[in-house]
């Protein structure tokens, strides 16, 4: 596994290349803005881990930039902004995790894991005459038409098909599609669910909200 670290503290940056080359991944360190854009250009990427007070500029620059270039390598943010508006917007711009500073090391390892095996799941889900598709564009093909997706409605749709049919909870989605812990007492969900539906709606996908219990994603005809 190859991971981008892009943070401009040398220490800590040599705390978590040690950490994470014991656990075998091969760790790309730069701590610039403008070099990681550079180097995350590359597709040679499993996981960017992403500090956000850069020297010459703003993370989440570098993390809508990525975005608009469609790079659909799993970023996880890794910052001492702990405000939920901070966690909010970085989700909104395509971050695929948050995690705040100081972490627990072990917590940091496993959800890189965690974003490198949701990365690698299969994005086709064959179903009946119907076909769905996810491309790395944030583009879903139902049946050969296309629909643009934002990055979260992306990382959304593609959370609920991986689990078809099942009763997802909202803690779960909050958890593995938001980057949050507890619920942060806002409508997120709903937020990202309302325009995910509007953008589906004649197509082979159906996002359902069960009463009480989560959120259940079906495939196919009617």
């Amino acid at each position: 596994m190859r991971i981008l670290l892009v943070e401009d503290n040398a220490t800590l940056f040599e705390v978590i290349q040690q950490g994470l080359q014991e656990e075998g991944m091969d760790v790309v360190h730069v701590a610039e803005a403008a070099a990681a854009l550079c180097r995350a250009r590359g597709a040679d990427l499993d996981v960017i881990v992403l500090d956000l007070g850069l020297p010459d500029g703003d993370g989440l620059d570098v993390l809508q930039e990525l975005r608009r270039l469609h790079r659909p390598v799993p970023v996880l943010v890794l910052t001492a902004r702990d405000a939920l508006e901070a966690r909010v917007r970085a989700f909104e711009l395509g971050a695929d995790d948050y995690l705040v500073k100081p972490f627990a090391f072990g917590e940091l390892v496993a959800r890189i894991r965690a974003l490198s095996r949701r990365a690698s799941q299969p994005r086709w889900w064959p179903r009946s005459s119907e076909e769905v598709v996810l491309d790395d564009g944030h583009v879903v093909r139902c049946a050969g038409q296309e629909v643009a997706l934002s990055p979260r409605e992306y990382a959304l749709l593609s959370y609920l098909l991986r689990r078809r049919g099942e009763v997802v909870p909202r803690g779960d989605i909050l958890r593995d599609v938001f980057g949050c812990a507890v619920d942060p007492g806002t409508n997120t969900i709903d937020v990202h669910l309302t325009h995910l539906r509007r953008k589906l709606v004649g197509k082979a996908v159906r996002i359902e909200t069960v009463r009480g219990a989560g959120l259940r994603c079906k495939v196919g005809a009617n």
